[in-house]
């Protein structure tokens, strides 16, 4: 997202300014105005939080009498793969390291792993089927349901309907070892929060979805099923660096099996080619690292080496996506509306008309 200079309003007629015997001057009175005008900003943002938490608690407790499963609202630990919970308890880093996979990484960009999260010891994955159940039984109670963010059209917040507390658990118990293993910067001192949705693509609904980065600090992603082809991950560079839009991996989702990697890293989902794909993702955040110095959106962003590989292009935020592919059918009203890469980071070969800051 782009943050927009607005000006402030020009005062015209200095004459109905109240009189200057308290040292009140326009100057004064216009920094009076903006920063009441962000006050009033920061307060209707924390109303909407509050209403929002609210709704929420609501849609829980209004659900609670319906659930098919009541140990998925309680604690997660349980379907954890055992070897993996083993290696976390005795903290034995070398047993988790050999339970990883890394399926991206190298050059300037941080890596991506893949393990085992919810296997059995059989290698199924009973804890798959007991989420898909459970949610298939919210869709049917009637109650609405959240949009898990605003890229994903289908799925839902998990949190919304109760099981915040358990991924809580999940994330204390096993998320943040794994990230402090892997993401020490970001995952120092504990994750504060999360934001934990389910995102469903198949024919007719969301079919893939485009190149992006998240607003989590570590994300985490499950595959559950179901039975699909296609809609693979494509991982690309980190934001901000040199190779912000190179490609790096395709990731083909196994079920049981969580991606793990920093929001910042962009990636994309490719479009489904048959069945229905359900991935639990859970966007780790961490306050203090969010407040640190070295936090990414605090770092400088460092012009592109390269023109970017076609498969790293997205078609909401790059300004120069039709000068390598074809805009989606019905998405040419993005075209004009990029901002990436800011014109002070453009690769050397980029068109000169759109080097220029058009924002």
């Amino acid at each position: 997202r782009t943050l927009r200079c607005e000006a402030v309003p020009t005062l015209h007629n200095h004459a109905e300014l109240p009189a200057n015997n308290n040292n009140i001057t326009a100057k004064h009175f216009i920094v009076g105005v903006v920063m009441a005008a962000a006050l009033v900003r920061a307060l209707v943002g924390l109303f909407a939080v509050g209403a929002g938490e609210a709704r929420r608690t609501s849609l829980a407790m209004q659900y609670k009498p319906l659930r098919r499963h009541a140990n998925l609202f309680e604690d997660w630990t349980e379907w954890v793969h055992p070897p993996l919970l083993h290696a976390i308890r005795s903290s034995n880093a070398s047993a988790l390291l050999d339970l990883l996979r890394e399926e991206a990484g190298g050059g300037d960009s941080s890596g991506v792993y893949s393990l085992p999260l919810f296997l059995d010891a059989e290698g199924g994955c009973a804890f798959c089927d007991l989420l898909l159940d459970e949610l298939d039984g919210y869709y049917a109670s009637g109650l609405p349901i959240e949009r898990p963010n605003s890229m994903n059209n289908y799925g839902i917040i998990v949190n919304a309907i109760g099981m915040r507390p358990a991924i809580d658990r999940l994330q204390a118990a096993v998320l943040h070892p794994l990230a402090a293993l892997l993401y020490p910067e970001q995952a120092e001192g504990g994750f504060t929060s999360h934001h934990s949705f389910m995102v469903k693509y198949k024919a007719g609904q969301d079919l893939g979805l485009d190149m992006h980065t998240d607003d989590s600090d570590v994300t985490v992603n499950v595959c559950l099923g179901k039975d699909f082809r296609g809609a693979a991950l494509t991982v690309c560079g980190d934001s901000r660096s040199p190779s912000h839009r190179q490609f790096y991996a395709s990731y083909s989702h196994e079920r049981g099996r969580a991606l793990l990697h920093l929001g910042s890293r962009r990636h994309g989902a490719d479009d489904i080619a048959s069945g229905e794909r359900n991935n639990l993702i859970v966007w780790n955040q961490n306050a203090r690292y969010r407040a640190s110095p070295g936090y990414v959106n605090r770092q400088p962003y460092l012009r592109e080496a390269a023109p970017p590989d076609k498969r790293c292009l997205s078609y909401t935020h790059d300004r120069d996506f039709g000068d390598f592919t074809a805009y989606p059918p019905g998405l040419e009203e993005f075209r004009g509306r990029g901002w990436c890469p800011p014109a002070f980071a453009c690769y050397d070969s980029m068109a000169p008309a759109l080097k220029k800051d058009e924002l």
